[in-house]
């Protein structure tokens, strides 16, 4: 299986253990480590913030910063588990917690830990947005909380579109262009937490350059459908509402990121109309915006 181009080799869960594919960046090891004690593996922690309906805290030795991307670090679920990346050892150790389980380690994993560490290591970056493919060419989802972007998404997969990502999609930009990294290969119509969903069977295997960004925007139930492009802060807008995760020293990074992203990118805004009978009409309108 591949989770943003990278292997996870589980060292001591057999049921997650999957075959690597073709193509991969590399194979992470991830260790169970019973003995990890983090008030001597880590002398700084950040305050317990809720994520997915637990509470969730970071460990470091040295303060996350600009300067100190790729450090050793952890994330600690309460009363789930501890993630630790080792920086020196390249893997990815865990402690388990009093409700623990291998699904809730692989939900951890592939939905905040790893995609955060991808941030901090400067590989790619992260926005929480769904993605297919429309005619081979990578398009995404982005709207506000509770905007429908998992409904979009899911309904473009029930039409036999590729997936790219159901929650959260890494952009690497290769020369001028800016590359759609696929994520994970499961996907949840339906939020639940600590739940990756079912199992995708066309979910792409490579990087593509990025076609397009739509921003959903809710509508009455009676709206026309209609798509307009943005154009200048609205567009940068776009990106700065879909960022995965708040780390507040990356804030400049980010906005330099997506600044020069927005120049290269078209984004469109849609208005959907709150109503589940007119999805097939939102659908149509959006392909015909990319000439199917």
């Amino acid at each position: 299986m591949m989770i943003y181009q990278y292997h996870f080799d589980f060292k001591d869960e057999k049921v997650l253990q999957s075959d690597p594919q073709k193509n991969i960046r590399g194979t992470i090891p991830v260790i169970e480590d019973a003995s990890m004690v983090l008030s001597e593996t880590f002398q700084l922690s950040y305050p317990w913030v809720p994520a997915s309906d637990r509470e969730i805290r970071y460990l470091s030795n040295l303060p996350f910063s600009k300067e100190n991307h790729d450090i050793s670090w952890a994330m600690e679920i309460r009363d789930v588990l501890t993630l630790f990346w080792s920086k020196e050892g390249g893997e990815i150790r865990y402690k388990k917690g009093i409700n623990y389980s291998a699904e809730r380690l692989q939900f951890w994993l592939y939905h905040t830990f790893f995609p955060v560490m991808l941030e901090l290591r400067g590989i790619y970056n992260i926005l929480h947005v769904g993605s297919v493919e429309i005619v081979g060419k990578p398009v995404l989802f982005s709207a506000y909380s509770f905007g429908g972007k998992s409904t979009m998404t899911d309904y473009f997969i029930q039409r036999g579109h590729t997936m790219l990502s159901d929650d959260a999609l890494g952009i690497e930009k290769i020369g001028t262009q800016y590359h759609a990294i696929p994520s994970y290969p499961f996907h949840r119509p339906y939020r639940k937490p600590e739940e990756l969903g079912y199992p995708v069977a066309n979910f792409a295997t490579e990087p593509k350059p990025l076609h397009a960004v739509y921003l959903l925007e809710k509508s009455d139930p009676d709206a026309t459908v209609e798509i307009v492009e943005l154009k200048g802060i609205e567009k940068f807008k776009a990106f700065h509402y879909s960022t995965f995760i708040d780390l507040d020293f990356m804030k400049r990074e980010r906005f330099e990121f997506f600044t020069e992203m927005a120049k290269s990118v078209r984004v469109y805004k849609i208005h959907v109309p709150w109503n589940l009978k007119r999805l097939e009409e939102v659908y149509q309108a959006i392909l015909v915006h990319n000439d199917v």
